[in-house]
């Protein structure tokens, strides 16, 4: 007893049929060789609504098992997948099969074939199950959980961009997370176009050789995320124990190390090792989650954009990059490049550059996920507009910062809607980009302000003593590189 899940073939028949269905196993297991005459169940024969045969996954095609049940009288047919993964069954329009077809998993197929047949050994009550559509809800927690984490990550990020003005407190943990001068890479136009570039022909190329690059991918996000945690774990502790940073072990290949650094890459080995192991697990993605909140915001901490004329171009591009690549890719590759990617391209892995929520309460238990991109890109222009604010002395209220932070969330909220209505994935800058950018943009404009934004300048303060306010404001540009 209890309710189960399973994916519906493609071809399946509609509308389902009503009540309960008598569960049945053909001689043959597969379902491939043609039902004798006696295949129904007998208190079946003559009454409705009738029984579905559960056969295994082989042999021969989807559309050849659910036409040996049809034409043996079955209302449909249960097919058992090799493994725990439930597959999903494609097949032509014009296959023409008059019943459902639906997959399940090896476990919960091997349940209904061993009762199945104990019944019919044993002469007891016939196995029976009804079989409903699934739903999915617009609210579930598991979004909620993802919306908020995304928009703390962007807001953290944004504190992390900014640590290194003058602002704060000379002394503080904040002045200790400034990155080094050296260690900022400014965004220009050149960068900003050859991102979209550059990215477009590298998920080209993951798409066609993504068999022999996951493990790459792999190597790559434990080595930067424990490389990013380790670092951030160091700098928190030099601050706290300002001793360490003046005792050092010489390693062989990296060279000397504080041993803040030493005692910071023991907990960010120990997650990046446990991510490994369970990775493939229900219990992987806190570990993925932590590597990847680490790696964003060191990424926000170092890269940095001058003014909203580079970010209008950034995500402009970035904009129409994701639309391509999510809906119009599928009428040159035949499917989605981007989902295809993120899914791992059909290897058994999953690319781990994604924040992932686990589906609680979805009886398919599909995991909820967003793409790095998909915080960093709009995280970069909230930095910004952070860093603004900041130097221009605005309060959250008279800000630009607390605006697109707020639009953002929305955005994404916007995202999960789409995502829930079309059933299909959806390229998370498409809303994003409104939300963030073309905020911005309009209150900007209310104010009288795009040029001061679109240029990088500081709002002047107003009154008496705003000559002054300019001075210290043009000083502490010029000792921090400027917006």
């Amino acid at each position: 007893q209890g309710n189960y899940a399973g994916y519906f073939a493609s071809f399946s028949a509609w509308p389902l049929p009503k009540g309960d269905l008598t569960v049945r196993v053909p001689e043959d297991e597969l379902g491939c060789e043609k039902y004798p005459q006696d295949a129904a169940p007998p208190a079946m024969l003559g009454s409705s609504p009738g029984w579905i045969a559960v056969v295994m996954r082989g042999t021969c095609t989807f559309v050849h098992k659910a036409r040996m049940a049809e034409q043996a009288g079955a209302k449909g047919v249960i097919i058992v997948s090799n493994n725990q993964t439930v597959q999903f069954m494609g097949g032509n329009a014009t296959d023409d099969i008059g019943i459902f077809a639906l997959d399940v998993d090896r476990h919960l197929g091997d349940r209904f074939r061993n009762a199945s047949i104990a019944a019919q050994l044993d002469g007891q009550e016939p196995v029976t199950m009804s079989v409903t559509p699934y739903v999915n809800s617009l609210l579930n927690i598991s979004e909620l959980v993802l919306i908020l984490m995304a928009a703390t990550l962007v807001a953290l990020g944004a504190f992390f961009s900014t640590a290194d003005l003058d602002v704060h407190p000379p002394g503080s943990f904040s002045t200790a997370l400034a990155a080094p001068e050296e260690e900022v890479l400014e965004v220009d136009h050149w960068l900003a176009v050859g991102f979209c570039f550059v990215g477009s022909c590298f998920l080209v190329f993951l798409f066609f050789f993504m068999q022999y690059m996951i493990y790459v991918i792999i190597f790559c996000f434990c080595l930067g995320g424990a490389s990013c945690i380790a670092q951030f774990g160091a700098i928190c502790l030099n601050h706290l124990f300002p001793a360490l940073r003046n005792k050092s072990i010489n390693c062989p290949v990296v060279g000397p190390l504080l041993h803040a650094e030493v005692l910071a890459g023991i907990p960010a080995a120990i997650l990046v090792t446990s991510w490994v192991i369970l990775r493939n697990t229900p219990h992987g993605w806190p570990f993925q989650d932590i590597i990847g909140a680490g790696f964003l915001c060191w990424l926000q901490r170092t890269l940095r954009l001058p003014n909203i004329k580079i970010a209008t171009l950034l995500l402009s591009a970035m904009f129409f990059f994701d639309i391509f690549w999510v809906f119009i890719s599928p009428l040159f590759f035949h499917e989605s490049v981007m989902v295809r990617v993120a899914t791992g391209g059909g290897t058994g892995e999953s690319v781990p550059m994604l924040l992932r929520i686990p589906a609680f309460g979805d009886p398919f238990g599909n995991d909820r996920l967003l793409g790095f991109g998909d915080i960093a890109l709009p995280g970069l222009l909230v930095s910004y507009l952070r860093r603004h604010d900041l130097l221009s002395r605005r309060s959250l209220k008279a800000g630009y910062f607390a605006p697109a932070l707020v639009g953002y969330f929305f955005g994404l909220c916007a995202t999960i809607a789409a995502l829930c209505i079309m059933k299909m994935g959806q390229p998370a800058l498409l809303y994003l980009v409104p939300g963030t950018l073309g905020t911005t943009m309009v209150i900007a404009t209310c104010r009288k302000e795009v040029h001061l934004l679109w240029e990088g300048t500081p709002a002047k303060d107003e009154g008496s003593d705003a000559e002054d306010s300019d001075d210290m404001l043009s000083e502490e540009g010029r000792g921090n590189g400027g917006i």
